[in-house]
C-alpha cells in the first residue's frame, strides 16, 4: 500500500466559514494514518489533533511573499485590469469553436495574487512530505462518510503522474492527487512553480490554479507520462464535476456562493447519489 498525505490552506476568515469544519470532518472520516498539512495564513488554528499539521504560510513561503510584492501595485496580477484579448477555443462536446476573452483581465481568473497562497502551499507540501501521493483538498470541503484506503489507492495508478478531475473548461483543482513517485510529477511541480518565480504566468490566457496547472499538466503529457480523470468524463457534461464523481460518495466542495447554504444544491447533481447527505437535500 502506498502513502498517503493531504494538504490545504485558508486565511482567518475562511478558517471561522468553512475551514474549521474542514479539518473536524477530516479527523472524523479520513484515515489515521494520513496527516494533514494545513498551512495557516495570518492566524493561529485551534486544533488538537496530533495529525493535522499546521505551518504558517508566510514563514514556510518566501518565494510566495515575495511574488506578492513583486506585484503589490500590479493590477494585471490582481484581477483589476478590463481590456479585451479575443481568444478562439474548441469545444470538446460539441463540434464548434467559440469567442472568448471580450472581458480579459478582470475577476478571479486573473487574480494570480489571491491564487497564488494555495499553489506555493502545494510547493512547499510537496517538497517536505515522506508521503507517496500528495492529496491537495481545498479548506471549502467537508467530509460526511468514511475515506478508506481503497478510495485513497482509487484516486491515481500507479502509472500515472496526476490524478485529477477534468472539465470541458480547465480542470477542477479543488481536489488533485499528486504521486510524488512519478518521475514526471516532480517535473510538473518545478515548472509550476517556475511560472510563478519567473513571472511567466502573465503570458498565459487566464492566471489562476487551475488554468495553470492544465498548461503544465498538458506540457508533461506530450511528453508521454498519463495522468488520470478521477470523475471518468463526466466533468465534461457537470460543472459540479467534484460531488458528481466518486469523491461525492464521501465529500461535498461548498465552492462560491454555496457557502451562504453550508453545502452543494442538490441540482448541482447530474447523476444519482444514495448517500443519506445528498438524499437529504431538497
Amino acid at each position: 500500500m502506498r502513502t498517503f498525505a493531504a494538504v490545504s490552506t485558508c486565511h482567518a476568515a475562511g478558517y471561522e466559514t468553512y475551514g474549521r469544519q474542514m479539518l473536524a470532518t477530516f479527523e472524523r472520516h479520513w484515515p489515521a494514518e494520513v496527516p494533514l498539512l494545513f498551512y495557516t495564513e495570518g492566524f493561529t488554528a485551534d486544533v488538537a489533533s496530533p495529525r493535522i499539521l499546521c505551518r504558517d504560510l508566510a514563514e514556510r513561503c518566501p518565494d510566495l511573499m515575495s511574488f506578492k510584492a513583486r506585484h503589490a501595485d500590479n493590477p494585471l496580477a490582481r484581477g483589476a485590469t478590463r481590456r479585451i484579448r479575443p481568444r478562439l477555443s474548441f469545444h470538446p462536446r460539441y463540434p464548434y469553436l467559440r469567442l472568448r476573452g471580450l472581458k480579459w483581465g478582470r475577476g478571479y481568473r486573473w487574480n494570480a495574487v489571491r491564487v497564488a497562497h494555495k499553489t506555493f502551499a502545494l510547493f512547499d507540501a510537496a517538497r517536505t512530505t515522506d508521503a507517496d501521493v500528495l492529496i491537495w483538498v481545498d479548506a471549502d470541503s467537508l467530509f460526511f462518510a468514511d475515506v478508506t484506503p481503497r478510495d485513497l489507492e482509487a484516486l491515481i495508478p500507479p502509472d500515472c503522474f496526476v490524478g485529477y478531475l477534468r472539465r470541458d473548461i480547465h480542470s477542477e483543482c479543488g481536489f488533485v492527487a499528486y504521486n510524488l513517485r512519478h518521475p514526471a510529477t516532480r517535473t510538473l511541480l518545478e515548472r509550476f512553480e517556475r511560472l510563478y518565480r519567473e513571472d511567466t504566468l502573465f503570458a498565459e490566457y487566464e492566471f489562476h490554479d487551475s488554468y495553470l496547472f492544465d498548461v503544465v499538466r498538458r506540457q508533461v503529457e506530450r511528453e508521454g507520462h498519463k495522468s488520470y480523470d478521477i470523475a471518468q468524463g463526466i466533468g465534461l457534461r457537470a460543472s459540479h464535476v467534484l460531488i458528481n464523481s466518486t469523491l461525492g460518495r464521501f465529500m461535498d466542495h461548498i465552492k462560491g456562493g454555496r457557502k451562504a447554504l453550508g453545502g452543494s444544491h442538490r441540482s448541482d447533481l447530474i447523476v444519482e447519489r444514495p448517500e443519506p447527505y445528498w438524499q437529504a437535500k431538497r
